[in-house]
């Protein structure tokens, strides 16, 4: 045996230094495991763009209980429009004069009253039956390629190009057969431009597969104060509402589906279509969990009074729209976990600001409702409306923040 091996090292030498050359032996093993340590992606087939994927590896934790299901009652005070409430600031929230200088939004508005059941094409006089639904659809693929999220440098001229077939608004229907929702998907935005042009260009074919009519509502804040997500999608819902959708769809603008059986047709009660995602381990953490993309059709959106304008910053919104939802004994519909999932691009963290000022939020959300959301007059104000090429872009001047949310 050669001088300074282990075994001459513990020959003659006692328990303790038994003990303390086992300890030396374990620092190397975890020195050794932590500069190259196993494999850890739990899914092969997503593995080779886990770098721009946000993904966290959990234990299995045990599933919720099924929201028990009850029919949508709304209370009797939403039975009849819900009287609007003048705040402080003196904003005009109309709509009406930005979408006179949009003719092809006006004709849009126009066709509202065309029936869906039905279509009478001019050439030949054909009608033509609904489309299928997406559990009929036999034109969809299943799992979608996610290496097109690796893209970094899209301009919008390069979806332009690749999707000649979407008309002004990010707008698409079906010519074969008769679409059975006409939806607006609206994007939360605010300096994501490399994801917001990879969300588009990976929408589109996956709607036009279920043979949805879908137009795209990007809705962006003016200025650099603090975010206020709930006074822009209520903002937006005022447009979707003016282009006569049967539903709205709230968009995550880092968030990806990946199996295009995700259904993005209109919902019959809420629908929390982000419900598991790359970043949350793919599992439901609490039962009002609506964040990421919630499907809503045009009357529960107006009984639970839209979004709170009350919530600045990241963080808070979501939830609260969750308890507003259950407060009205709203089934919380989610899609099957094997195909519904989604991928969350990366992107910097937010740090959550006021978290007292959200925690009594959001205590009293449940009663709240009624006096804060979409009936709100001067929440907002419009500074600008534009029919893009790929999507309507709505800017959106939402105020200033109390001191309060100024840690």
């Amino acid at each position: 045996m050669a001088r300074g091996s282990i075994f001459t090292l513990l020959r003659g030498r006692g328990p303790r230094r038994f003990v303390s050359v086992v300890a030396t032996v374990l620092v190397v093993y975890y020195v050794f495991l932590v500069a190259f340590p196993p494999s850890q992606v739990a899914d092969v087939e997503y593995s080779k763009i886990s770098l721009d994927i946000e993904q966290v590896n959990v234990p299995s934790i045990p599933q919720l209980a099924p929201i028990k299901v009850l029919p949508a009652t709304v209370p009797a005070e939403v039975t009849k429009p819900i009287e609007p409430i003048r705040a402080g600031n003196d904003f005009n929230s109309s709509i009406g004069s930005f979408i006179k200088k949009l003719p092809s939004l006006a004709e849009e508005m126009q066709a509202v009253d065309v029936g869906r059941s039905s279509r009478v094409v001019a050439s030949g006089n054909v009608t033509l039956k609904d489309c299928p639904s997406i559990e009929l659809n036999t034109g969809l693929v299943g799992h979608t390629g996610q290496g097109s999220l690796l893209i970094e440098d899209l301009s919008e001229a390069d979806i332009v190009s690749a999707h000649p077939d979407i008309l002004p608004g990010g707008s698409w229907a079906p010519t074969d057969c008769v679409a059975t929702s006409k939806v607006a998907i609206i994007i939360p935005y605010r300096d994501r431009f490399s994801h917001l042009v990879r969300l588009l260009d990976f929408l589109y074919p996956i709607l036009q597969r279920q043979l949805l009519d879908f137009r795209f509502i990007v809705t962006e804040q003016y200025g650099d104060n603090l975010f206020n997500k709930g006074r822009i999608m209520n903002a937006a819902f005022k447009l979707a509402e003016k282009l006569g959708v049967d539903c709205v769809i709230f968009h995550d603008v880092d968030m990806f589906p990946q199996d295009d059986r995700t259904p993005y047709d209109c919902p019959s009660t809420p629908r929390h279509v982000g419900a598991f995602v790359s970043n949350l381990g793919y599992q439901l953490w609490y039962a009002e969990l609506v964040g990421g993309v919630l499907a809503m059709n045009m009357e529960d959106y107006r009984a639970v009074n839209g979004y709170s304008n009350m919530y600045w910053a990241w963080g808070g919104e979501d939830d609260d729209m969750g308890k507003r939802i259950m407060s009205q004994n709203m089934t919380i519909e989610r899609p099957d976990r094997e195909f519904a999932r989604f991928s969350m691009l990366k992107h910097g963290k937010r740090k959550r600001i006021a978290s007292k000022m959200i925690y009594s939020l959001l205590g009293s959300a449940g009663t709240r409702w009624l006096t804060d959301g979409l009936n709100v007059e001067n929440m907002w104000k419009i500074v600008k409306l534009e029919q893009k090429p790929l999507y309507y872009h709505l800017l959106v001047d939402v105020g200033t923040p109390p001191d309060d949310w100024h840690e």
